[in-house]
């Protein structure tokens, strides 16, 4: 897993979200995980980045009512309610 405190590029731009919601940013060399939380310091709900993988780590994800966005050139948005990794599995 690459360890980072400083999110990756780009941000999700879903707000009509359940809190505790993900959504996992792919592109050609990584795997970004993002979490909608409301809490007391953004009682309105707000993205915030979890973890990232790269591709090398053969990632293997587990979501549940995912909807997938259409693909461009710098990747693509999986928004899911529920997110669950594992590495090196078999």
């Amino acid at each position: 897993m690459v360890s980072s405190t400083t999110p990756p590029g780009s941000t999700p731009d879903r707000n009509d979200v359940i809190a505790d919601s993900y959504a996992i940013r792919v592109d050609e060399r990584r795997i970004s995980v993002w979490q909608y939380r409301v809490d007391i310091s953004a009682p309105d709900g707000e993205w915030r980045f979890m973890e990232m993988f790269d591709h090398d780590e053969d990632p293997k994800l587990t979501v549940e009512h995912a909807t997938l966005t259409s693909p461009t050139k710098e990747g693509y948005w999986i928004y899911s309610r529920s997110y669950d990794c594992e590495l090196d599995c078999e």
